[in-house]
């Protein structure tokens, strides 16, 4: 019984926020009927709400909104991300929470984040407790699964993801690697680099397009033989992922050049080869400011703080409008400090 109470409570929340209830709440006994409990279940739900300001209670009247209460959300964006890691110390993550919140307060928005709880083995997201904020908007971070796409989509206020590419239909900014790590694997290939390994993601369990950076490293390197799969190292995003992995690779191969997946592993990656006293072009992929490394070094650069920005204004004007917010793919470049 208590299980269907806040399951209620959440589901009411929603329509709330969605706009889907913006007056009158339907009565207890039809409310009761479409969640199939009894009425005393429903009144323990509507009056938790009305404890929390959200809804008032009137003999005779009926269950009303309180609109001074949710106008609030009119100025509110709600941002999800995938709490595998911290949103505020990750430079990847944080170069376009920066640039995107940046761009919302000179709308005059207010941004609320919420942290989604992944299974650190897999990364899928645990979406059995997830009740969205009462907002205006909302932007995805990082993640892809559908369950959570439909829900959003479900909420009818826009929503904008970033940053794997998804299916067309879903409203997006995201970056494309394609010929920024096909041009990096010429550039290693010119110079006498005959094998090239990879570190990074190799299979997802959420959408095929998190492999954007895999499937170009293979597209590059077919080009110039049969792909070697000593020198491939699979991991997650995670940080310990890229010395795990090559350490793996060093056991089977020796690269003559890598291409990292995720900027943030570079320091770990270039701590293994020095530790095995290997001296090879190592690039990067994401474009990052990391301390001590030089700003003209080999990468392939994502447009971050561009995709932040336009994750903001696409949103916002989707938002005045009442229109589904447009998409932008973003191309990574490699860049080789020339």
């Amino acid at each position: 019984m208590e299980y269907k109470q806040q399951e209620i409570i959440k589901v009411l929340r929603e329509r709330i926020a969605s706009g889907r209830y913006t007056d009158l709440l339907p009565r207890a006994v039809d409310l009761a009927a479409e969640f199939q409990v009894n009425v005393k279940t429903v009144n323990k739900a509507v009056g938790q709400l009305a404890e929390e300001g959200i809804l008032e209670r009137k003999r005779h009247s009926g269950t009303r909104i309180v609109r001074d209460k949710t106008a609030v959300s009119d100025t509110v964006i709600e941002v999800l991300f995938d709490g595998f890691t911290s949103i505020f110390t990750h430079p990847f993550w944080h170069a376009i929470w920066d640039a995107m919140i940046r761009k919302l307060s000179l709308e005059g928005y207010k941004t609320i984040l919420t942290m989604l709880d992944s299974a650190p083995e897999t990364g899928l997201l645990k979406l059995d407790e997830l009740s969205f904020f009462p907002a205006a908007g909302r932007v995805i971070l990082g993640a892809g699964e559908k369950v959570l796409l439909d829900r959003a989509a479900e909420m009818r206020v826009p929503f904008l993801t970033a940053c794997d590419p998804l299916d067309p239909a879903i409203p997006q900014i995201s970056f494309d690697f394609t010929e920024g790590i096909r041009n990096a694997v010429i550039y290693l290939h010119d110079r006498g680099c005959r094998r090239v390994g990879f570190i990074g993601q190799t299979q997802s369990f959420i959408h095929p397009n998190q492999l954007n950076k895999f499937n170009a490293y293979l597209g590059a390197e077919q080009n110039f033989g049969q792909i070697d799969a000593a020198l491939i190292g699979s991991t997650r995003p995670t940080m310990g992922g890229g010395a795990k992995a090559l350490d793996e690779m060093l056991k089977h191969a020796r690269p003559d050049a890598l291409i990292a997946a995720y900027d943030h592993q570079l320091p770990e990656i270039l701590q293994v080869l020095k530790e095995r006293s290997l001296v090879i072009p190592v690039i990067g992929c994401d474009g990052l400011e990391l301390p001590g490394f030089p700003a003209d070094r080999l990468q392939v650069k994502a447009p971050l703080r561009e995709c932040g920005r336009l994750v903001a204004e696409k949103l916002v004007q989707a938002i005045h409008t009442r229109k589904r917010p447009g998409s932008v793919i973003l191309k990574a470049r490699f860049e080789n400090g020339k």
